[in-house]
């Protein structure tokens, strides 16, 4: 049978909710800002093409992340600690403040950092059909 207790948090929400983002740091990266010299961190913006847009990109020492926003299934509440306030049936003179928690902020998105891999210096071969076509008569001829 299950144990019934008689203790009460009273729980409120601050209307003037508060804007908060949550950064996901991957292990590394949280390594080395608890480190006794933890590096500088800048954010950035990449470069906008006529098919991507920028991004902002946050970095590190040599390693850059790019940051993306994320929808997280489940609100996360930010709590603070506060006290009760006297309500109109509360007698002002004999009230005793009770330690209560309220929501200062509902985050429905994180932003998680995604490593971004080295510049290549070369274009990415196309594999166009013309050329894979080119390449497999040339084995046939060798």
């Amino acid at each position: 049978m299950s144990t019934q207790y008689d203790v009460d948090i009273p729980f409120s929400a601050n209307h003037n909710q508060q804007a908060f983002k949550l950064l996901e740091l991957p292990p590394e990266l949280l390594a080395l800002l608890e480190s006794d010299k933890p590096p500088a961190i800048t954010i950035t913006s990449s470069p906008a093409t006529a098919t991507t847009p920028g991004y902002a990109i946050l970095c590190s020492g040599d390693k850059k992340y790019q940051m993306r926003q994320k929808n997280t299934s489940n609100p996360i509440m930010v709590l603070q600690p506060s006290t009760t306030f006297p309500t109109e049936a509360d007698d002002a003179a004999t009230f005793i403040p009770v330690p209560s928690i309220t929501t200062i902020s509902k985050i429905e998105d994180t932003i998680e950092l995604i490593v971004q891999e080295a510049e290549t210096k070369a274009p990415p071969k196309v594999n166009k059909w013309h050329e894979k076509f080119a390449k497999s008569r040339l084995e046939k001829k060798g």
